[in-house]
């Protein structure tokens, strides 16, 4: 199992510039956030859900800005400044959320390897056990 995700901070570089050309949105700009490591499928998917529908957030939290692209968690339409202010707090309690909700689902997915494992295992020895008996 990985360690869990966390956030290692803001890509300064890579942040995004606003159009500012007057039309809805042109002030807006991609954040990436570095993560401690590159999430895989099942984190990934959780980062986005869990962003759209995350456990608190203010009225200034914007569903369907975040992909994952990488080690990294992109805020395409916010401000560095939202980030600061509101964004931070929010995207703290969705990587804990989504490490909560991966290793939940980790769990079951063992449990169930476990069951169709000793399943396969019963099922094997039956056809053992059966198959000497068989007289010819």
């Amino acid at each position: 199992m990985s360690e869990p995700l966390d956030i290692v901070g803001v890509i300064e570089d890579e942040v995004g510039t606003p159009r500012n050309d007057g039309t809805a949105g042109s002030a807006l700009y991609a954040v990436p956030i570095r993560l401690s490591r590159v999430p895989d499928a099942l984190e990934s998917r959780l980062l986005v859900q869990v962003w759209d529908r995350p456990p608190t957030w203010s009225t200034m939290h914007r569903p369907g800005i975040s992909r994952v692209s990488g080690d990294r968690l992109i805020l395409d339409g916010t401000t560095i400044d939202e980030v600061a202010q509101v964004h931070a707090k929010t995207l703290r309690l969705v990587v804990d959320k989504v490490n909560e909700l991966a290793a939940e689902q980790r769990r079951r997915d063992q449990v169930e390897q476990e069951r169709r494992d000793a399943e396969r295992t019963a099922h094997q020895e039956h056809v053992s056990d059966t198959a000497r008996d068989i007289e010819f």
